[in-house]
């Protein structure tokens, strides 16, 4: 959405398919229209009223601007190659490239391309039975703030969990590795890391859970995978 096409992709586009200002809109592949005009000619059944769609080759509909050689799947999470960030993927989920070093909570930046999880929706529809379908976009209370912080200070402070959670509570400190989004309301990746290890600096506590392209553990914001604990005690 709102990108310009190739020039060798914008060659090959049909009429049908207009461009806005020579970028990509919604009515470029969706025609809402022509099935209202009076006297049109019967098309039959479009799926979601898409431009040149047919129901025996659904996949037809994407090669009228990609060709399938030069297909290859795309993962928006492959973020590293040979040691350095692939910044093009970045434009898939942000409208710009972000700072990893810049990750103080206090001035934290949200460039993201929708409001909350909806930007991890749009690939990952979320299961019925997702063990955490009842918390998303809920408010964490200040005392559950206190106690993500207090977890997130085992490895740096050696106290037991209720000293750190005292020491937490009096100064008010809020969680630097485990995410919220922009109105401070669980997302999806409150609990699950969208980055690939190594795009972000070891120092950064936002990097906790990065694991390879290939994710065994879902790139869970936990020491061990255990991302229930973050929040509840055991």
């Amino acid at each position: 959405m709102n990108v310009a096409p190739s020039a060798a992709i914008a060659g090959r586009m049909l009429p049908e398919f207009p461009l806005q200002a020579g970028l990509l809109t919604c009515l470029t592949c969706h025609d809402v229209s022509r099935d209202c005009k009076v006297g049109s000619p019967e098309v039959g059944p479009r799926h979601h009223l898409l431009c040149g769609w047919q129901a025996s080759n659904p996949l037809a509909f994407c090669s009228h601007c990609h060709t399938s050689e030069g297909y290859r799947p795309f993962n928006a999470h492959d973020q590293v190659e040979a040691n350095r960030a692939k910044t093009d993927t970045c434009a898939w989920c942000h409208t710009d490239v972000p700072d990893a070093n810049f990750y103080q909570e206090e001035a934290a930046r949200y460039t993201l391309r929708d409001k909350s999880s909806k930007v991890c929706l749009n690939c990952h529809p979320m299961m019925k039975d997702h063990p955490t379908h009842s918390h998303m976009e809920a408010t964490p209370s200040a005392e559950l703030m206190w106690h993500i912080s207090a977890y997130e200070l085992q490895p740096k402070l050696r106290l037991s969990f209720e000293q750190r959670l005292k020491y937490t509570s009096a100064v008010r400190r809020t969680p630097r590795a485990i995410p919220f989004d922009e109105n401070g309301r669980i997302a999806c990746y409150t609990c699950h890391n969208p980055h690939e290890k190594g795009l972000l600096p070891d120092a950064n506590p936002r990097s906790l859970g990065a694991e390879p392209e290939q994710a065994a553990a879902h790139r869970l914001r936990a020491r061990e995978g255990k991302v229930c604990v973050v929040c509840h005690d055991k």
